[in-house]
């Protein structure tokens, strides 16, 4: 029947999909391990210089431990080179009576004009990093003239891969990990923003810049972690692509939704989605 036609092709679709993501191997690699994409610090590669914008000579202190690491590029869908800027920065989080150790990387999206109007934390999906999404956060990041923070946080972290590990017979589930990883270090990033630490000061992404101007979104299970984020930050504005439900202990309803309703949010979801389906 034309019924059944139509679920096996939407079937059909799902996993082509899907194939078609794994397929792309840069997707599901750390992009500071990705040797052709990274490239070496040089000041005729600043942002700031490139624009034509006096990059500040005092920056502003931060108390957090964070270092700049070389920018990574990307492309576009056009081909064009994406430049992204990347900190390296020291955990300080704890999650019930674990405490958090090593270093997370952050890639930075800003307006090509500088001007930027508030600050969007993205989370990726449970098999993706940050590297699949450039070009979707390129033209978010130039359409809606905001800063765009994303943790590089994923897989194969050492901190997730080694915490994996060693939980192998605890019976903790590496997404669990995964899961804490992105999400506490996503919240990490927020509170030194609203705490007006300076670590990304020297792109213009300041406390007074933003004020309460900011955003959580994801993708899959950035998009579930979206909204436990947004409760525990208090955060009102949060956009979800097809959020996928994971852990009972990040669930998007009971420790999101449910403790801090955000006042303005936006849900996108497919409806032949086997993964993370609209209803």
């Amino acid at each position: 029947s034309r019924t059944d036609l139509k679920i096996m092709f939407g079937h059909a679709l799902s996993f082509l999909c899907i194939a078609c993501a794994m397929t792309n191997a840069n997707a599901f690699v750390p992009p500071i391990n990705n040797v052709e994409r990274t490239i070496n610090c040089d000041s005729s590669l600043n942002l700031f210089g490139n624009l034509g914008i006096a990059k500040r000579v005092e920056i502003a202190k931060t108390a957090y431990k964070v270092k700049d690491v070389a920018d990574i590029l990307g492309k576009d869908k056009d081909g064009n080179v994406i430049r992204v800027p990347v900190k390296n920065i020291e955990r300080n989080w704890r999650f019930e009576e674990y405490e958090a150790k090593g270093e997370f990387s952050a890639d930075l999206f800003i307006p090509e004009d500088g001007k930027i109007k508030g600050c969007a934390f993205f989370m990726h999906g449970f098999s993706q990093y940050p590297v699949a999404y450039y070009s979707m956060l390129k033209n978010a990041c130039e359409t809606a003239g905001v800063a765009i923070l994303a943790v590089e946080t994923g897989l194969t972290s050492d901190t997730v891969l080694s915490e994996s590990m060693k939980a192998t017979f605890s019976g903790v589930s590496p997404q669990f990990i995964l899961q804490r990883a992105v999400l506490e270090d996503t919240k990490q990033l927020i509170r030194m923003l609203q705490e007006g630490d300076g670590a990304f000061a020297d792109y213009g992404v300041t406390k007074s810049a933003v004020g309460n101007r900011i955003a959580v979104m994801g993708h899959s299970m950035g998009g579930g972690l979206s909204f436990p984020a947004a409760a525990d930050m208090g955060i009102d504005y949060v956009f979800a692509m097809a959020p996928a439900f994971g852990e009972e202990e990040f669930d998007p309803i009971a420790e999101g939704v449910e403790k801090r309703t955000p006042k303005e949010s936006m849900l996108l979801a497919g409806g032949w989605d086997l993964i993370a389906p609209a209803k």
